[in-house]
Order: C-alpha cells, then structure tokens, then sequence
C-alpha cells in the first residue's frame, strides 16, 4: 500500500482533526470524500447539507 504524507499548520491540523471527528471519517476516508466531490463539482456543501443558515460569521480566504 502507497502511503502519502503532507504537511498543515497546527490550526489547519485542529479544523481537519475536528471535522474528521465529527463525521467519524478516518484521514483516508476525509481524502476519498473530498476528491470524490472535487471530481463531482460539488466542492462546497449547501446550506441545506450544512443544516444552517448563512445568518452566522462569514468566512475570510
């Protein structure tokens, strides 16, 4: 099996680490999931997926 290492700051690392949690995903699972939605076009969940409105904080690039 090939195996691939790569490299996040700590906050990147806490976000991913507490997304993977949430979902209860394993790293491999999260990376299959996310290609999976690049390859579909579906980059970004709606606000129906997110079970929330866009009434909260926006998000800063």
């Amino acid at each position: 099996m090939t195996s691939t290492r790569i490299e996040v700051d700590d906050d990147q690392f806490a976000a991913l680490e507490a997304i993977r949690t949430h979902y209860g995903v394993n790293w491999r699972g999260m990376l299959i999931q996310g290609a999976e939605r690049l390859e579909d076009g579906v980059v970004f969940r709606t606000e129906s997926e997110h079970g929330c409105s866009r009434s909260g904080r926006e998000e800063d690039d």
